[in-house]
């Protein structure tokens, strides 16, 4: 606006007063006529009140040892080790839930059943995942059955029928689940933790100074938050939404750009009676012409209702979650009555569930490629921020992944933080993938968590 402009502007307090003013000097006869009855005193403008005082920027709280970003599984474990050390440490999370991806649906299902979100089978060489669910007195049973035939589909008419030695051999066989729910983990974490764990509370900004970290945090009135280091566990596709004062690095933010993404989406079906099973069939198999798994995660739950599942990858995963939502259960009711000629007159209800929309975490799991190895800077510290997820390990995909950055961001910040090893295995993990790699037909997603 130019100086002649402003000076014409009029504001509306400018505007009464001056309305007034000719009002009452056209009662008084003081307005357009020359025959007044005498002089009148002007009506005095009103005052121009103070301008009002901007509030007081919110202090941060007391200051704490760490602050966690995040309550999935590395985040609980860094901030539980880290209690255990003897530190002051406050978990924020975004959502309203703990556990990250490691989610459990129990809804809209029947008779107390259950299924996966995320994380649902453990390889046995997977020693921090099992030695923190052994530490916390979970039970595991195995994740698949050795009762009934695998379903192997290669095309519309090539299908045939695997027996469970020959479908789980490569170390399958022993893998394990949490019967209860993967969540039953990390709700172990935050019920140790109690009230460090505050969720709801998304980070929007993250500010470096000469005595540590000031985050701010909140839906509304924001609080603040000071803390002599932070670990941050955000998810890259989401991370954009924290502001970092001063900007990460380059070569950070350079990592996070080089690090791609695998999209998941699962679609559950109820059904009233497992009918494929009088066929001799366990409900399990794999569709390779698609590429996707099917699972029947309730193989040893109760009752005569099950459960099953599609895991879907990729591409296959992003055109299904882009479906009209009410289409995607009827869907896959009869794909998965081509695969069990039948089961469609039993179907009850399901449910999907599509990682790419869920807005604190944004995709499953980071990809294997780019190697973690090619990228060290994911987990490398900047000043007195720590980073961890399974991104920042190597092993993306897996609760192991999540425990061992988020293990090695507590070592970062205080070095008596040990690892717990509880599990004995006599294959290693690059052992048992060669082995699972030799087996015929099997394409490498199948090796995917």
């Amino acid at each position: 606006m130019t100086a002649n402009n402003k000076k014409k502007t009029v504001n509306r307090r400018n505007f009464l007063v001056r309305g007034v003013g000719a009002l009452v000097a056209l009662i008084l006869g003081t307005g357009c006529s020359d025959k007044g009855t005498g002089p009148v005193d002007p009506v005095p403008p009103e005052p121009t009140p103070p301008e009002p005082t901007p509030p007081e920027p919110t202090p941060p709280e007391d200051p704490v040892d760490v602050i966690v970003v995040g309550a999935g599984l590395s985040g609980l474990v860094a901030a539980y080790e880290l209690v255990r050390a003897g530190h002051d440490v406050r978990v924020v999370e975004a959502s309203n839930k703990i556990g990250g991806r490691a989610q459990t649906l129990r809804e809209p299902f029947d008779d107390g059943l259950i299924a996966e979100a995320g994380p649902a089978r453990i390889p046995p060489d997977h020693d921090l995942t099992l030695g923190y669910i052994d530490h916390f007195g979970i039970e595991t049973s195995p994740f698949y059955t050795q009762e009934g035939e695998y379903l192997i589909v290669s095309d519309q008419e090539n299908r045939r029928r695997e027996t469970p030695e020959s479908f789980l051999r490569g170390g399958r066989d022993a893998w394990l689940k949490i019967p209860v729910g993967t969540d039953a983990l990390p709700i172990a974490f935050a019920d140790a933790l109690g009230d460090r764990v505050r969720t709801g509370s998304p980070v929007s900004r993250v500010v470096r100074d000469e005595t540590g970290v000031v985050a701010t945090y909140g839906i509304g009135d924001a609080q603040k938050l000071r803390g002599k280091h932070l670990i941050c566990t955000v998810p890259l596709p989401v991370i954009d939404k924290i502001v970092f004062d001063p900007v990460l690095s380059e070569a950070k933010r350079a990592a996070f750009e080089a690090t791609s993404y695998v999209d998941v989406t699962r679609v559950y079906v109820q059904y009233a009676q497992r009918s494929w099973e009088s066929g001799g069939l366990n409900g399990w198999g794999v569709v390779f012409e698609e590429g996707y798994e099917f699972w029947h995660p309730t193989w040893n739950q109760g009752g005569p209702r099950g459960i099953l599942m599609s895991y879907l990858f990729g591409g296959l995963a992003n055109a299904v979650a882009a479906m009209d939502p009410g289409a995607i259960v009827s869907d896959f009711i009869n794909r998965f009555d081509g695969l069990f000629p039948g089961s469609r007159e039993v179907a009850e209800h399901g449910t999907h569930f599509a990682w790419e929309h869920q807005p604190w975490i944004g995709s499953a799991f980071a990809s294997g490629r780019p190697l973690f190895s090619e990228h060290p800077e994911l987990a490398s510290p900047e000043g007195p921020i720590h980073f961890a997820g399974e991104h920042a390990s190597d092993y993306r995909g897996w609760m192991q992944g999540a425990f061992q950055s988020g293990l090695r961001a507590a070592k970062e910040i205080d070095a008596t933080v040990t690892e717990e090893r509880r599990a004995a295995v006599a294959m290693s993990r690059r052992q048992m993938v060669r082995r699972i790699a030799g087996i015929p037909d099997v394409p490498e997603w199948l090796l995917l968590p």
